[in-house]
């Protein structure tokens, strides 16, 4: 019996346990997440990753699953998460990647309606950090691979595809926190002095404007999803201010010739290698004292999203007007920890749902915890 045969069957066991009346063929709810699909994008390699690899994701229910709740309400059991069946997946690039479940979402994320069809800024990097004149046995670099949207993120981890914080780009802290959407930055000016008065004019409130200008200036250049008009542009300012020494024909750790800007900054020097002939970054390196960082960019393009990436995530479902038992079969098949509360209701009739928390539509994780408000009727 293959896995999705034991799902199907634990689930018509549940779904006969909570809703015997109602005749549902649970082979058809298996969740997408289970149905790879090859990857449409060229070269990226995640369909045998997450074969191997079983796309686990972290329980991550507010309540332990079956508990009795204030109200006498009771959170729904949830199977936990598949195990990994084969070796850790691995990024495009066959770097390991990183096992710590840290960047995730705060809550359930509300994507845009087209996300699953939308472009995404799409990074791979290898990433080394060591102390000055130390070296630690048995290291390797360690690999990033992440899809930037305009609303949800995602990142590969060694088991697979996962949701991520959506955070804001060239940030700066202060008394009012300054950074830009993925909208703004399209937005941003392609002539370099242009640019250079925009970012003046959004630090300025930092009182530091111009250090801040500098700094946002290098992260156009690697790790925001700048178009690359303003990619570009970036560059050039770069490379035109006085702070900045430029030097030509310059090797990255991979070998691959290219122009370096070097900046001290703060605490820190740093060190941007860009291939000015295809316009893309490859290699960003900071020193602070004895610590020393080196980020290389092996991939910064604008994809599709792949499919094994978008499905990983979970879509609440629409439970509006399900009676109860509906709503149960479709909790369980959807891996949600699902909690029902009764509330009087004018126009929904009594024993169905009124509405969820949360909303139908946003994107969580296996065993995530939803609100379903159950109409009593007027």
């Amino acid at each position: 019996m293959n896995d999705d045969e034991q799902f199907a069957q634990s689930l018509r066991t549940q779904a006969t346990r909570v809703a015997p009346q109602i005749d549902v063929d649970v082979t058809r709810v298996v969740p997408a997440a289970r149905r790879r699909r090859a990857a449409r994008v060229g070269g990226v390699t995640l369909a045998m990753g997450l074969a191997l690899g079983g796309g686990a994701w972290a329980a991550t229910t507010m309540e332990p699953p079956g508990t009795a709740l204030p109200g006498g309400s009771m959170a729904m059991a949830v199977e936990p998460s598949p195990e990994p069946s084969g070796p850790p997946v691995t990024s495009s690039e066959g770097d390991r990647l990183t096992d710590a479940p840290d960047n995730l979402p705060g809550g359930p994320v509300v994507p845009p309606e087209d996300w699953r069809d939308a472009t995404y800024f799409h990074v791979v990097t290898r990433n080394e950090s060591a102390k000055q004149g130390e070296e630690v046995d048995g290291y390797t670099p360690l690999g990033i691979e992440r899809w930037y949207g305009d609303g949800v993120n995602f990142e590969l981890r060694s088991s697979g595809p996962a949701l991520r914080d959506v955070t804001g780009y060239l940030g700066m802290e202060g008394a009012e926190p300054i950074s830009f959407t993925w909208a703004e930055i399209a937005a941003l000016p392609t002539e370099p002095a242009a640019l250079h008065d925009a970012l003046l004019d959004t630090f300025e409130p930092t009182g530091m404007a111009e250090d801040a200008a500098l700094n946002g200036t290098a992260r156009l250049i690697t790790d925001a999803p700048a178009p690359p008009e303003v990619r570009a542009a970036a560059w050039e300012l770069l490379t035109s201010l006085s702070a900045v020494d430029v030097e030509q024909d310059v090797q990255d750790s991979e070998g691959r010739t290219g122009t370096a800007a070097t900046f001290e900054l703060w605490d820190r020097t740093t060190t941007v290698i860009y291939d000015e002939g295809q316009n893309l970054p490859l290699e960003s390196e900071e020193s602070i004292g004895k610590m020393h960082s080196l980020e290389t960019f092996l991939r910064t393009e604008f994809v599709p999203l792949p499919d094994e990436v978008a499905d990983s995530a979970i879509e609440i479902p629409d439970f509006t007007g399900m009676t109860r038992e509906d709503a149960e079969v479709a909790c369980l098949a959807k891996h949600l920890a699902c909690t029902f509360e009764d509330t009087e209701s004018d126009t929904v009739p009594a024993g169905t749902v009124v509405s969820s928390d949360p909303q139908a539509g946003a994107l969580v994780s296996w065993g995530a915890p939803v609100t379903l408000l159950l109409s009593t009727g007027s």
